[in-house]
């Protein structure tokens, strides 16, 4: 009865013992849990400032990208027009006042007008111009420049060959020349005819080997009182010197023109001082005078 008590008593102690040591890691567990959370709050609450921080610089470069955005287009349409502005009006007189309103407003519309105006002409040149290599306003009158000097090196060459050409004209104006035989009797009369009718042939194939033969005729109008001629034809003979006489006997108020040679054929661009009106009339006259040259009984032919 006493061993019994006594192993009761013994298991007693023992659970008391484990009860004890439970409690313990209970407590140092409840313990860690605590400073995890407490460290969670921290982590929490430094990420919230974070994320304040990092909105209100948002907001400030958007404002500041705004405000830039402002400064820069009004900086754009007041340029120019400061010294217009000044010594206008007195700001303490009410008349003062509304004259220099509309005289600053007069001022911003010519100022946009001549931008605008500006900006066609740039247009236009860059339309005119081949090779353009950027879009700015610099770039576009710089390759132009070069392209005009580019036109006059042409204009020279094509001179030099103009003068060659009509040199050689000249020298074979009459290729056959007339002999006389009429004193010689050893010459037939039939041999008489074959010789006149190989000049009569030769001549022939002479006028309609330097014909001009028109493949592509186009006039279209480029900006205000200007006229675009664009005429592609087949290189032949003295063609070039053919071109000229026909666009100097029409006696057009020419700006600029130009000729690019290609392989086959000749490529002649004209800007013309004339009004939209006159453009189907001056092609007529174009296509007129083409025909009268190629014309053998025409003046202009010879």
């Amino acid at each position: 009865m006493l061993g019994e008590l006594q192993n009761l008593r013994n298991e007693r102690s023992t659970c008391l013992y484990t009860i004890s040591s439970c409690k313990t890691q209970m407590e140092a567990m409840d313990h860690d849990m605590n400073e995890q959370i407490l460290r969670f709050a921290e982590d929490k609450r430094e990420l919230d400032s974070l994320n304040k921080e990092l909105e209100r610089r948002v907001v400030a470069s958007e404002t500041a990208l705004k405000k830039a955005r402002c400064n820069y287009s009004i900086a754009v349409d007041n340029w120019g027009l400061d010294e217009a502005f000044s010594g206008y009006y007195d700001s303490s007189s009410p008349e003062g006042s509304a004259s220099a309103s509309s005289v600053a407003a007069k001022n911003i519309v010519s100022e946009r007008n001549r931008r605008r105006k500006l900006n066609e002409r740039l247009f236009a040149l860059r339309s005119v111009v081949p090779n353009i290599s950027k879009m700015d306003k610099a770039s576009i009158i710089k390759d132009a420049i070069e392209y005009i000097q580019e036109l006059h090196e042409q204009e020279r060459r094509i001179q030099a060959e103009i003068s060659e050409l009509e040199s050689g004209r000249s020298r074979n104006r009459n290729p056959f020349p007339e002999i006389d035989h009429g004193d010689d009797p050893f010459i037939s009369k039939a041999k008489k005819k074959k010789i006149e009718q190989s000049c009569d042939s030769g001549g022939s194939r002479t006028s309609s080997s330097s014909s001009i033969e028109v493949l592509e005729l186009r006039v279209s109008c480029m900006g205000e009182k200007t006229l675009v001629i664009s005429l592609t034809c087949s290189r032949k003979t003295d063609t070039m010197v053919k071109l000229c006489e026909v666009f100097e006997s029409l006696k057009l108020n020419i700006i600029t023109a130009n000729i690019t040679a290609f392989s086959g054929s000749l490529s002649k661009t004209v800007f013309v001082q004339a009004d939209e009106v006159e453009r189907d009339q001056l092609k007529i006259k174009i296509e007129a005078a083409i025909k009268a040259l190629n014309d053998p009984q025409s003046p202009m032919s010879f």
